[in-house]
C-alpha cells in the first residue's frame, strides 16, 4: 500500500443469525436466490449494500447530533459524505469478507425452503415453492475510505477534525444498523456493523465507549464543513513554448502494472439496462492517478519549490508525461490487438487441432492463422477474419480477457432505498487479470525530478479506477510502476515496404479540424507530423490495410453528462504503406499520431516481425488463464454460455 493512501477505517460486520445478500438470480432447475459470493467462492457483503444501510442510519445519527434541526451543520456533513445527484460521495465502502473462512465453502452455506403466501387468505400459494441459499452465524471485515479527490480529480485534503467527525458520524450510523440483507423481517440479517480506527470485530462496547468519549467532545460544537479541492490544483497551466522536451528520442519510459483485485468497468456506452466494459483500460482513465501520484510525491518532497510543482503539475498540456492504454498480459508480456488482415479457417475447415488441457487449465488448442497482408487466401478453404483478442508474440498465443457479470439495482440517492424497475447488468473485467501500460516522461522532466520517479518504482500503490469505483464493488486496483529508463532507440525500417500496426485507438482531425476517422484523416495526420507515408497499392489477392472504426465515449463527472462522441481508427488496424522519412516514422510510435495522444491514443508499432510472417498457428489462451482466480474462471464459464 503506498504511504500516501488516503485515510481509511476498518470496517467490521459481525452475524448473530443466517443471512444473506442475494444476486437476485437462480440456477435453473434448483435454487431460486444465491448468495453473492466472492472470487474464492465465499459469501460476501457487497460495498453497495454497506453504503447503503449505513448511509440510511446516518441521516437519523445527523438528526439527532443536530437535536432534531432539519437544517443542522451534521445533515450538511451527513450529505456531503454520501454524495447526491449533483455531487459523489466522499466516502467509498469496500466489499466485507469473511475473517475465519471454511475450507469448503458448503459448511457455511445451506439452502432453505420457503412458500409464498396469498395476502387474501393467508395461506399457502400453491406452485410458489422456493428454494433459496442462506449463510449461517460468521464475521466479515472491509473498509472504509475517505476520498482524496473531488470529482474534477483535484486533492482533497482532511484536517483531524474533518477525519474525526466522519470517524463519529460513521460510527454512530454503524451502531443503528440492526440487520443486512433479505427476509430481515422475519429475524435474518441481524448483526453488529462497527466502524473504528481500532477495534476487534464483534466488540461493540469499546466503539460504543469510544462515541461517548467523542460525543463529550463534540458537545455545543457542529459539524465542520466538508473538505473543499485546493483551488490552486485547477489554476491555469504555464505552456512551455520550446518543443525541445518532446522531441524525437528525448524520453524515460517505465511499465505500469495493473493488478485488478475486484472487477474493474472501462467505460463504453450503456446499452439499455446493461453497463459494458472494454477489454482494456484507456490511457484516459490512467493518465489522472499516475498525474496526481506524479504530483503528489513531488509536492511532499522536502525543499521542493513551488516552480517544480508546477512544472510537474503541468507536464500533460506540455507533451512532458504520457500514458499508453492498459492492455491484457500474460506471463509478463503485454498483449497487442489483434491485427484485422488476420484469418483462420472455418470450424470444419482444418481450424484447429486440440490436445488435452494442462493441469493448469491452460488452452493448448493451436489455430492456423493466415496474414492476408503476406499471404493469398488458401484455394479450397473458407477463412473468417480474427476482429477481437490480443496476440501474444513471444508465447505464440492469442486469447481475451473474459467479463464477469454483476446483476444489481439503481438506488434513489435521497431515501437509499431501491428504485422501481431500475434493474441493470453491469459486465466487467474480472478479478485477477494483468494489465500493463507505458507511463512516459520527457527527458528534461525527468532530468528535474528523477529521484522522486525511482522513489515509486517497485511499490504497490492503491487505485480506484474506472467507471463505477465509488460503489465499492468495482475498481479496486493494485499499481505498481518499474523504474525509470531511455526510450529504446527506435527502428529504423525498410521504407519502401513496412507496415504500421496500430495498439490503441487513432484520433485523427479532419480538414476542417472537426471529429475525422477516415484514412485520408490519418495519412493528413502523419503528413503534418513530419512522417508523410502513402498506402501500398493493393494487388487483388493481398490486402495493403485492414482498418475498422470505433465510436469513442467518455462522461464527465464534473458536468454529469456524456461528452461528444469521437469516431476512432480502432487498434488492431493495419497498414502497409512506404515512406520518405522512416526514422521520423519510428520515432513517432514511442509517443502516437492524432489527437490525445497523452491519453494513450495513437500509439503503433512500426514493422513488427510478425506482420512479416505469411501463416503461423497461435495457442488459445482461455479466460482463467488470464485471470487465474475463482472470478476469472467464472467469467470464463459465462462467456461460454
Amino acid at each position: 500500500m503506498s504511504p500516501s493512501s488516503p485515510t481509511s477505517f476498518p470496517l467490521s460486520v459481525t452475524f448473530h443469525s443466517d443471512w444473506g445478500v442475494t444476486t437476485g438470480t437462480g440456477v435453473a432447475g434448483g435454487v431460486d436466490s444465491v448468495v453473492e459470493k466472492d472470487e474464492r467462492g465465499l459469501p460476501i457483503v457487497r460495498a453497495t449494500v454497506l453504503a447503503g444501510v449505513v448511509r440510511e442510519q446516518s441521516l437519523l445519527a445527523a438528526q439527532a447530533l443536530d437535536d432534531g434541526d432539519p437544517g443542522g451543520s451534521w445533515r450538511a456533513f451527513a450529505s456531503a459524505l454520501f454524495g447526491s445527484d449533483l455531487a459523489p460521495r466522499l466516502v467509498v465502502f469496500s466489499d466485507a469478507r469473511l475473517i475465519d473462512p471454511p475450507a469448503d465453502p458448503t459448511d457455511l452455506i445451506h439452502e432453505v425452503v420457503s412458500l409464498s403466501i396469498d395476502e387474501r387468505t393467508g395461506t399457502a400459494r400453491e406452485d410458489f415453492l422456493r428454494i433459496f441459499e442462506r449463510v449461517g452465524a460468521c464475521r466479515l471485515r472491509g473498509e472504509v475510505t475517505l476520498s482524496d479527490v473531488d470529482q474534477d480529480g483535484r486533492p482533497l485534503t482532511w484536517s483531524d477534525e474533518q477525519r474525526d467527525a466522519a470517524e463519529l458520524l460513521l460510527a454512530l450510523s454503524g451502531l443503528l444498523v440492526r440487520a443486512i440483507g433479505s427476509n430481515r423481517a422475519v429475524g435474518d440479517g441481524v448483526c453488529d456493523v462497527l466502524i473504528h480506527a481500532d477495534h476487534e470485530p464483534g466488540d461493540t462496547r469499546a466503539v460504543k465507549d469510544w462515541c461517548r468519549t467523542q460525543l463529550g467532545r463534540w458537545k455545543g460544537y457542529g459539524a465542520p464543513q466538508p473538505p473543499a479541492a485546493d483551488a490552486a490544483a485547477a489554476a491555469a497551466p504555464v505552456l512551455r513554448t520550446s518543443s525541445e522536451s518532446t522531441a524525437a528520442g528525448a524520453f524515460h519510459e517505465a511499465t505500469l502494472t495493473i493488478d485488478l483485485r475486484t472487477p474493474v468497468v472501462s467505460y463504453e456506452v450503456p446499452m439499455s439496462n446493461e453497463i459494458r466494459s472494454l477489454d482494456f483500460l484507456r490511457g484516459t482513465v490512467l493518465l489522472p492517478w499516475v498525474h496526481r501520484l506524479i504530483t503528489r510525491t513531488v509536492a511532499q518532497t522536502p525543499g521542493a519549490s513551488e516552480a517544480l510543482v508546477r512544472e510537474v503539475r503541468d507536464a500533460v498540456v506540455n507533451g512532458e508525461l504520457l500514458v499508453s492504454d492498459g492492455l491484457v498480459s500474460y506471463q509478463g508480456e503485454r498483449g497487442l490487438p489483434m491485427p484485422l488482415v488476420f484469418s483462420t479457417p472455418k470450424v470444419g475447415q482444418g481450424a484447429k487441432s486440440q490436445e488435452p488441457k494442462t493441469a493448469e487449465g491452460e488452452g493448448d488448442e493451436e489455430m492456423r492463422v493466415c496474414n492476408r497482408m503476406r499471404a493469398e487466401e488458401p484455394e479450397n478453404e473458407v477463412h473468417k477474419p480474427l476482429r477481437n483478442g490480443y496476440v501474444f508474440p513471444t508465447v505464440g498465443a492469442k486469447g481475451a480477457p473474459a467479463f464477469i457479470g454483476r446483476q444489481s439495482t439503481a438506488h434513489d440517492a435521497a431515501t437509499g432505498a431501491a428504485r422501481d424497475g431500475q434493474l441493470y447488468l453491469v459486465r466487467a473485467l474480472p478479478a485477477g487479470l494483468s494489465l500493463q501500460a507505458t507511463v512516459t516522461v520527457s527527458t528534461r522532466l525527468y532530468q528535474r525530478i528523477g529521484e522522486q520517479l525511482e522513489a515509486l518504482a517497485g511499490t504497490g500503490h492503491r487505485a480506484r479506477l474506472g467507471a463505477r469505483r465509488l460503489s465499492g464493488t468495482f475498481g479496486e486496483t493494485e499499481c505498481t510502476l518499474s523504474a525509470f529508463a531511455p526510450s529504446p532507440a527506435p527502428q529504423v525500417v525498410d521504407a519502401e515496404d513496412t507496415t504500421i500496426w496500430f495498439t490503441s485507438d487513432v484520433l485523427a482531425r479532419s480538414a476542417r479540424l472537426g471529429p475525422g476517422g477516415s484514412l485520408t484523416d490519418l495519412l493528413a495526420a502523419f503528413e503534418r507530423a513530419g512522417a508523410p507515408i502513402e498506402l501500398a497499392e493493393a494487388d487483388g489477392t493481398r490486402f495493403n490495410a485492414g482498418v475498422r472504426h470505433r465510436r469513442v465515449d467518455s462522461w464527465s463527472a464534473a458536468s454529469h453528462q456524456p461528452r461528444a462522441t469521437r469516431m476512432a481508427i480502432q487498434a488492431g488496424s493495419v497498414l502497409k504503406v512506404r515512406t520518405t522519412a522512416p526514422e521520423r516514422l519510428a520515432a513517432l510510435a514511442a509517443v502516437g499520431i492524432g489527437e490525445l495522444r497523452a491519453q494513450g491514443f495513437g500509439r503503433f508499432v512500426v514493422g513488427h516481425p510478425l506482420l512479416e510472417k505469411e501463416t503461423f498457428t497461435l495457442r488459445s489462451l482461455h479466460g482463467e488463464d488470464l485471470a487465474p482466480t475463482a472470478d476469472g474462471a467464472a467469467a470464463s464459464k459465462e462467456a461460454q454460455r
